[in-house]
C-alpha cells in the first residue's frame, strides 16, 4: 500500500480516487475526490496500475474526558467491488497498523457500520457523547453534540482509550 501526502497527489490519481469513492458510496458521492475535507494522507491500493483500494488518513490530537490522543483518522475507507471478499480490506488496516505503530500515533479510530469487519481486524466499537465541528457543502455550521454509535478505536500503542466525553477537535471524518 502506498502512502502519499495529500500535496503530492496529482490529478490522475485524484480522479481515481474519485471513480472509486463514488461507486463504493453512492449515497454520499462528491465532484472531488474527498466527502467533507481533504485528508492528510491518501492509502492507495493497485492491481496492474488500476486503484483498488483506498483510504483517506486525517492525522490529530482527539480530547476524550480529560485526556488527549494522537489520532490517525479513517476516512472513505473503500475497496474496489471486484476485490471484495478477497482480504486486501483487512490487509490494506494491517498496513496502516504497522505505519502506526513506528509514528506518534496512540490510536486508530473510524466511523462504520461494517461492525463484523471492523471486529475481525481489532477495532473495538464505542458509543459515546461527542462534539465536532459540522461541515457541510463546505461551510460551517457550528459544533454538533451527539452519541455516536458506530465509532472504532484500535490502539497503536500502550495507552487505554478512557470512558468520557470525545470532543473530536475538528470535523468528524
Amino acid at each position: 500500500m502506498q502512502f502519499i501526502h495529500e500535496i503530492d497527489v496529482d490529478k490522475k490519481t485524484h480522479h481515481q480516487i474519485k471513480e472509486l469513492r463514488n461507486s463504493s458510496f453512492p449515497d454520499h458521492t462528491s465532484e472531488h475526490s474527498f466527502f467533507k475535507q481533504l485528508p492528510h494522507i491518501r492509502c492507495l491500493e493497485y492491481r496492474d496500475s488500476i486503484l483498488v483500494g483506498y483510504m483517506g488518513l486525517d492525522y490529530r490530537v482527539m480530547g476524550v474526558g480529560d485526556h488527549h490522543f494522537k489520532i490517525l483518522g479513517v476516512i472513505d475507507f473503500c475497496v474496489a467491488e471486484s476485490e471484495r471478499g478477497k482480504g486486501l480490506g483487512s490487509s490494506m488496516l494491517d498496513s496502516l497498523a504497522s505505519f502506526a505503530e513506528v509514528k506518534d500515533v496512540d490510536f486508530i479510530i473510524l466511523v462504520s457500520e461494517n461492525r463484523s469487519f471492523y471486529k475481525r481486524n481489532g477495532f473495538r466499537p464505542l458509543t459515546v457523547p461527542s462534539s465536532w465541528l459540522r461541515l457541510h457543502e463546505y461551510k460551517n455550521y457550528g459544533v454538533a453534540f451527539e452519541y455516536i454509535d458506530d465509532l472504532w478505536v484500535k490502539p497503536v500503542s500502550d495507552k487505554h482509550w478512557p470512558e468520557g466525553h470525545v470532543d473530536w477537535l475538528g470535523y468528524m471524518f
